[in-house]
This record gives C-alpha cells, structure tokens and sequence, in this order.
C-alpha cells in the first residue's frame, strides 16, 4: 500500500474514532472511553487508584515524608524543611496521579484541575493563611507552556477555601527544569532563583505547586519570603515523591 494512501486511512481511522469516542470523554489517566463517566475525567477504576494513592496516615506529619515508629524524620532534619512550616498534600506522586498532574501540567488539560483542586483543598485542615502564592515560571519557561500550573492550582484553590492570591515571587534567572536534573544537583540548580515582588511582610503564606520531588524549590521560595518578612511559610502541592530508600 503506497505511503500516502496510508496516511490517508490513519487519519480517517483517527478521525472516526474521535468521534464515537470524543477525547472529552476518555479517562485522562487510563485513555479508556468505554468506562469513563460523563461526569468525570476519570474511569471507576482510575477513581479508586487515586483513592489508593493518598498520603498514608502513618507519614510525617509535618513533611509527609516516610517514617517508621520511633525513628526521627531524616527530611524534616534537612535544611529543605527549615524555612517551611508545614507540608500538605492529598496524593503520592505515582502511576495515576503522575499522569493526572502530566495531563495538567504538560497536556494543559483543564478537566485534571477540579480533581486536583478538590483533593487538595481536602488536604488542608488549616486554612487560616493570609494568602496563595504560586511557585512562579520564568517569562521563557512561561511562554513555552503557555500557562502556570501553579498559579492554576492557586485559582482552584481560592475558589475552594476563599484565601486570596498573592504571586509574590518572581523567578530571577532562568535554569534547567529540575525534573531533569539528579536529586543532587536540583538545589544549586534554584539557589538564588527566586526573589519577593510585594508584601511578604508579616504575613502567613501557603506556597503552592504541583509536585514536591526533592523540596530544593519550595525551599528556595520560602526561603526567599522568609527573608522578606512573612511570619511563616507552608506548602502545598498535589503530590509528594517518595523516594526509594
């Protein structure tokens, strides 16, 4: 079969299968059409992954990190959690979730928010915070993707809980994405990275991005607002990495 006819029949294979099966109604985590709810970006059985995916109870409960009975929290020792308060976050980061937040972040997939939304407001007990502050993109990084994850988890998030939206920080310098970087090399990577454009003075600020890996660049912005003056800094994210000990 000659290479253009080919083509031909692939599009025409794409173009009927959007149509019995609009990507609107595929399961944004498992692509399947035929269990998804017209109601939800997920498939019954993605729904319940997610469910499965949760912080467990038993982690830290300042950090979220893993721990065993009686043993101290090596990552709430390390100097990435001196500057930030508190950690919340409804998710690890992980199958269902990792692909949830990619169709987000990376697809810019407005369907995966209210998911992510929902469940971290869920996550936040503590909502006595004076303001959102996104965990800001450089105006390059900015441009490539369009849109800031962060700032949209933000809006989601006011909606939910009423806490104003502040984007007090900007980035000052543009670097490597610190998903390409080794665990080892991703705080020198944002070191200096970020600065305060208004108010942090006295004020208690909840930080918000999408995934915590390493913590190198919460640190690096509540360290920043914490230098301008804000009385306390904490995170929250849609999912935490856990690394393999």
């Amino acid at each position: 079969m000659p290479e253009k006819v080919k083509r031909w029949f692939r599009r025409g294979e794409g173009l009927l299968t959007e149509w019995l099966y609009p990507r609107a109604a595929n399961c944004l985590c498992c692509g399947d059409p035929r269990r998804a709810e017209t109601t939800d970006c997920l498939c019954p059985r993605c729904r319940k992954a997610l469910r499965e995916q949760r912080v467990p109870p038993q982690a830290c409960n300042r950090c979220l990190s893993p721990v065993r009975r009686g043993v101290p929290c090596a990552f709430c020792a390390s100097p990435l959690m001196r500057p930030i308060e508190k950690v919340f976050a409804p998710f690890r980061y992980r199958r269902e979730v990792r692909r949830l937040i990619h169709a987000y972040k990376f697809g810019a997939c407005g369907e995966a928010l209210p998911t992510l939304c929902d469940a971290m407001a869920d996550a936040l007990p503590d909502r006595a915070f004076d303001c959102l502050t996104p965990v800001p993109l450089h105006p390059r990084r900015l441009r490539q993707r369009g849109f800031n994850q962060a700032l949209g988890l933000c809006e989601g998030l006011n909606q939910r809980t009423g806490i104003p939206i502040e984007e007090l920080l900007i980035r000052t310098r543009y670097h490597r994405p610190q998903s390409r970087l080794p665990l080892r090399r991703r705080g020198a990577n944002v070191t200096g990275a970020f600065a305060v454009e208004g108010d942090a003075k006295g004020k208690r600020i909840l930080l918000v991005d999408d995934v915590r890996t390493s913590g190198s660049t919460a640190h690096a912005c509540a360290r920043a607002l914490m230098k301008a003056g804000a009385e306390s800094v904490c995170l929250c994210v849609a999912a935490v990495v856990y690394r393999k000990k």
